[in-house]
């Protein structure tokens, strides 16, 4: 069974654009650089169809995070960002969040 996503404006789309801009900065702590700091701004949304699609309708977000590599987990990270935009129908969306990663992402 298909599920209705009529009711709710958020439940994703067809047409998606994201752009990452990320800046590492990497600060030797250790004699071996296995830590290391990041900051991010990314902006991106997503759209059901074309006749919905703006491509100046575009939520950006900013924030900081800390990697840490271990041989046993691969690539461990900490990320804390911030939306800078207000999400129709979620309001605390745009809050800060922490978000935590085990291994390479997938862009």
């Amino acid at each position: 069974m298909t599920p209705d996503y009529s009711s709710n404006q958020n439940s994703g789309g067809t047409i998606l654009i994201k752009i990452p801009l990320n800046c590492v900065i990497q600060y030797p702590s250790i004699p071996v650089q296995t830590i290391y700091v990041l900051s991010f701004l990314e902006a991106g949304n997503a759209w059901r169809n074309f006749k919905q699609f703006n491509p100046y309708d575009i939520k950006k977000s900013v924030g900081a995070g800390v990697r840490i590599f271990l041989p046993m987990f691969g690539v461990l990270g900490l990320d804390y960002g911030y939306g800078l935009d207000d999400i129709p129908g979620l309001p605390s969306a745009s809050k800060g969040q922490f978000h935590f990663s085990i291994n390479q992402s997938i862009d």
